[in-house]
């Protein structure tokens, strides 16, 4: 949105972008669109895993608090790397375990 701001004989005119979450409630506002768009885009992705761990029976409530210690600063790197190092298994060669 635009806020218009009179200072004296002068006016401003500001836009605030909102980052809106899947609740309709704001996350956050931001002077800055870059900076907006990057929280827009961190929050759909927090939504995306939250959705996948809440597929198994998980609280949406717990399943979000899981999500973005995944997405956390000070985790997201060394998570990205452990990803990274999985490869997919070869589906003709893989050996069923028998219990």
């Amino acid at each position: 949105y635009s806020l218009v701001v009179f200072n004296g004989d002068r006016m401003t005119i500001r836009t605030v972008h909102q980052v809106i979450s899947k609740k309709g409630i704001v996350v956050g506002e931001y002077m800055d669109h870059k900076l907006a768009k990057e929280m827009d885009n961190r929050t759909d992705v927090l939504y995306y895993i939250a959705d996948m761990i809440e597929e198994q029976g998980v609280k949406e409530d717990v399943a979000e608090q899981i999500a973005e210690v995944f997405l956390d600063d000070n985790n997201r790197q060394a998570l990205m790397a452990k990803l990274k190092s999985v490869k997919n298994l070869p589906v003709d060669s893989a050996e069923e375990i028998v219990e």
